[in-house]
């Protein structure tokens, strides 16, 4: 199984081929709260909540249940090295990669941000030519 960023989602919502590594997909709890609030602030929510809703029924993709709280010493070792080093990320993205730590499960994403986040196992995928 691989957690997917919100912009890899995004992609895929808008019809664009991506080569996933595994067919098995878990979205964060932090990534499903960026896609809902982007197609509820978006020009076509009457078109997009239902492409979404397709896409998080399918059986290949796991939903988070919740940020748990066994997260947070994940999420103070990241912002503590990411501070640190003068390389901070959005709290969405620490909040995305605390889980990610948590869960020792690898980030599919194009967001070169997490690239300053060593906690974690980054599988990039490069932006269509």
């Amino acid at each position: 199984m691989i957690a997917v960023d919100t912009n890899i989602i995004s992609t895929l919502l808008r019809g664009e081929v991506i080569e996933l590594p595994n067919d098995e997909l878990f979205i964060p709890y932090v990534v499903l709260a960026e896609l809902q609030a982007g197609i509820a602030a978006g020009n076509n929510p009457k078109r997009n909540k239902p492409l979404l809703d397709d896409f998080l029924r399918d059986k290949n993709v796991t939903i988070s249940p919740g940020l748990a709280p066994e997260s947070i010493p994940f999420y103070t070792q990241i912002y503590s090295y990411l501070r640190a080093n003068g390389t901070p990320i959005s709290p969405n993205d620490l909040w995305i990669a605390a889980e990610c730590m948590h869960l020792s499960m690898p980030l599919l994403t194009r967001d070169i941000d997490f690239t300053n986040v060593p906690q974690i196992i980054l599988v990039n995928t490069p932006e269509p030519s």
